[in-house]
């Protein structure tokens, strides 16, 4: 990840709760798919991208139910959202740092990361690198933006001519070829985001951080923004396809 990722998130680690349902579902599937899997009594888990906490908290008390205690360790490459998460929950160990490049000593039961994937620049050598991290036998879990996400914002750009400026995000194929060879599972499903307004949607990405436009892309001007909004129409969506890729790594 680049320090321009970092800074972007940090500035919204204050606003990025009250704006970020799509995250916060995606964190709570990805807990109980975790939590589903066969685990150790006392698994050490390592957090990609904590955020402000939704899958830290989420897969904590999934654990919980299953009568299972963890040794988290949480990381972000924002300082301010390590802080958010640490003020939201200070049982952890908290390490500021770039998901791309782990530096932590191996040996987790579990390596997760929720809606973090989309942002790394290598993303099969960023898994291959946190599948070293695991314990044999441990388990590599993350959702991530799928290539079909904002279908909505991509099209009304198209009927008017317009490139809109998201980011090529993962197909199911690439993110399967994308883990390293062995025992894996994708799942997926669409999370539809409604808005009261059309103007919503960009402030709620703008609100989470999630504003990095495709390399070269030209911003709207004010006139093509405004047709983009009455396009949606009065109470638009945006939908995220979420993808869920969970891989074991050979115990021998």
């Amino acid at each position: 990840m680049s320090h321009s990722i970092a800074h972007r998130f940090g500035r919204a680690a204050a606003s990025y709760d009250a704006h970020s349902a799509p995250q916060r579902h995606a964190a709570q599937r990805l807990a109980d798919l975790i939590a589903a899997e066969s685990l150790p009594a006392h698994p050490r888990v390592l957090e990609i991208g904590c955020g402000t906490g939704h899958l830290t908290v989420a897969l904590a008390e999934a654990l919980l139910r299953r009568a299972a205690s963890a040794e988290f360790f949480c990381s972000d490459i924002a300082p301010a959202m390590v802080a958010a998460c640490r003020a939201r929950l200070p049982q952890p160990h908290y390490l500021v740092m770039d998901g791309e490049r782990p530096a932590v000593r191996g040996g987790f039961d579990i390596v997760c990361a929720n809606l973090a994937a989309q942002w790394f620049h290598d993303l099969p050598g960023t898994l291959a690198r946190l599948s070293e991290l695991l314990a044999p036998g441990g388990l590599l879990a993350i959702s991530t933006l799928g290539a079909e996400s904002f279908g909505e914002w991509k099209s009304v750009h198209a009927a008017l001519g317009l490139r809109a400026g998201t980011l090529p995000f993962v197909t199911t194929t690439a993110l399967r070829n994308a883990f390293p060879g062995g025992e894996l599972v994708i799942d997926e499903e669409v999370f539809v985001d409604r808005a009261d307004a059309a103007l919503e949607l960009p402030r709620r990405l703008r609100a989470i951080g999630a504003t990095r436009p495709v390399p070269g892309h030209r911003p709207l001007t004010a006139g093509q923004l405004r047709r983009v909004l009455r396009a949606l129409g009065p109470a638009p969506t945006l939908s995220y396809q979420l993808l869920y890729g969970r891989f074991r790594k050979a115990t021998a």
